[in-house]
């Protein structure tokens, strides 16, 4: 008999798989699925029963309670515009633990389709990112990303690797045809991480992965199978640091150890550089000839010949080698001079798989600050920069922060007091949800999302499963460079999956 109990647990969960999908696709549709599943809730209209089950369920309450934690920033903020603004954008972490723990839980089923639907969500979005990366034109690699930023887009990749890994373990080897489906979508979200480079993912992709061999190393009964996770794990670290290190060491090794050629094929003199920093194995100052660069530049593009142009033309004939003359211009292909006129440096930032993209600007970027201390051109930098002004605010008002509604205001005024080069870019925050947290309430509000973090440790240890944990890593690891619940995505992963991995029927076990 179809009751009206059966109707709303259907809506709810036809509600939550709309979310699972929404999450990497689409703010708005992230938005309207939010508010329907709460109007569900209201026309239930089972209040004592909700009541019920978040009593025999407190950790709910506490889940829900970061927000009410987050109402301390109130105490000290000026601007009550913004400081609204910033609550009420963090309702979900509100109402969606309530939600989750208020309702009938999901069967092992009715979980399985939320994290299919969440997998094939976000696996759609690689796809149609990968074919946008093959038909636009793409100065930044972060463009690709083209429903929501490339960090929690990057997050969303993670979890759903995640997933499909649970899914195999929970197969049992039994279903070979499922479990090579799940291994090929895990290959293929893996190959668009390395084509996206989004290190923050790929770190943190590495750590959990590290953490499943290790689960599985310890979890398996056989020895045989035991000594073969060991080899594959140990294979892979030494395979991926050989990686890195060969990467590395092209990269700083500088090859040009005797300067021969003072002049160019034309006559005109090379200029030299002993201390210019090395890219890709060459002096980046050594063998330029400023005039012939010119000359042959205009000759070559109807791009004019600019500063700009000039640094990019510089580290682009570097970057493969070449001296910088007149000679290694004409020497280039229509593709190098089309990528060089979207400024594209380093021929190396056109690989389309490998790190060697991601790594090389990470080095670029640290040879520019160590000789000028320039952070312009790293993001990891600017973090730096972003973190050391957050603790110089945080250190004159450790207790109570500055205000949820002035912290942003009050690290700005902080960067221009330190002169930063960055103070111009208004509104950045600290990229650290732990800072920020300082930051907006003090050292009372870290304490208290800290033991929200904890708790379920705590409390509800029977509950604890690897899949909460690979997600409690990969949601927590993001939080230490990025303000990963101040964002729409970033805010529902966290306040959707952390009730739901502890109260849906994750494990397959009888209902």
């Amino acid at each position: 008999m179809i009751t009206r109990s059966f109707i709303h647990h259907i809506l709810y969960l036809l509600g939550m798989i709309a979310l699972a999908i929404s999450i990497p696709l689409s703010h708005f549709a992230m938005g309207l699925t939010s508010f329907i599943l709460i109007l569900n809730a209201i026309a239930e209209w089972n209040w004592k029963e909700r009541w019920e089950r978040i009593c025999n369920n407190k950790s709910g309450l506490v889940l829900a309670a970061l927000f009410l934690f987050c109402c301390i920033g109130l105490i000290k903020t000026e601007d009550w515009g913004t400081a609204s603004h910033n609550l009420l954008a963090k309702l979900p972490i509100l109402l969606a633990p309530l939600l989750v723990v208020s309702s009938k839980p999901f069967s092992y089923k009715e979980f399985r389709w939320i994290q299919w639907c969440f997998i094939g969500s976000t696996l759609f979005c690689c796809i149609f990112s990968f074919c946008f990366w093959l038909t636009h034109t793409i100065q930044d690699i972060r463009e690709i990303s083209v429903f929501i930023d490339h960090i929690r887009f990057s997050l969303c990749i993670v979890l759903s690797i995640v997933f499909c890994c649970h899914l195999m373990l929970q197969n049992k080897g039994k279903k070979v045809m499922s479990n090579a489906i799940y291994a090929g979508l895990v290959v293929l979200q893996i190959m668009y991480m390395l084509i996206a480079q989004t290190l923050t993912g790929i770190v943190i992709l590495f750590v959990v992965g590290v953490m499943f061999g290790l689960y599985l190393l310890f979890s398996m009964a056989k020895n045989r199978v035991r000594m073969i996770i060991l080899c594959s794990i140990v294979g892979l670290a030494i395979v991926g640091i050989t990686y890195v290190g060969v990467i590395t060491y092209q990269y700083f090794h500088c090859q040009d150890t005797e300067l021969t050629d003072r002049q160019t094929a034309l006559g005109n003199d090379y200029t030299f550089d002993a201390n210019s920093i090395v890219e890709n194995g060459h002096r980046l100052y050594d063998y330029v000839c400023v005039s012939e660069l010119e000359a042959a530049w205009v000759q070559r593009s109807d791009t004019g010949y600019t500063p700009v142009i000039e640094q990019t033309l510089i580290r682009y004939l570097n970057s493969k080698g070449m001296r910088k003359d007149a000679a290694a211009v004409n020497a280039l292909s229509d593709v190098d001079v089309a990528n060089i006129e979207r400024k594209i440096a380093n021929v190396d930032y056109t690989r389309r798989f490998g790190l060697h993209r991601a790594l090389y600007q990470t080095y670029f970027s640290y040879s520019i600050y160590k000789k000028y201390g320039n952070i312009e051109q790293s993001s990891l930098y600017q973090r730096f920069e972003l973190w050391n002004a957050s603790w110089n605010v945080i250190r004159n008002n450790w207790l109570l922060g500055v205000g949820i509604g002035d912290y942003k205001a009050e690290l700005d005024k902080q960067l221009e007091r330190q002169g930063s080069s960055i103070a111009h870019k208004h509104n950045r925050g600290s990229h650290n949800q732990f800072l920020t947290f300082w930051l907006m309430g003090g050292l009372l509000l870290v304490l208290c999302f800290i033991f929200v973090l904890v708790y379920p440790f705590w409390r509800l240890k029977n509950r604890i499963t690897f899949l909460y944990v690979a997600y409690f890593v990969i949601m927590v690891l993001s939080m230490f460079t990025e303000d990963t619940i101040e964002s729409q995505p970033g805010r529902l992963l966290f306040a959707v999956f952390m009730p739901l991995l502890l109260y849906a029927n994750v494990r397959g076990e009888e209902d």
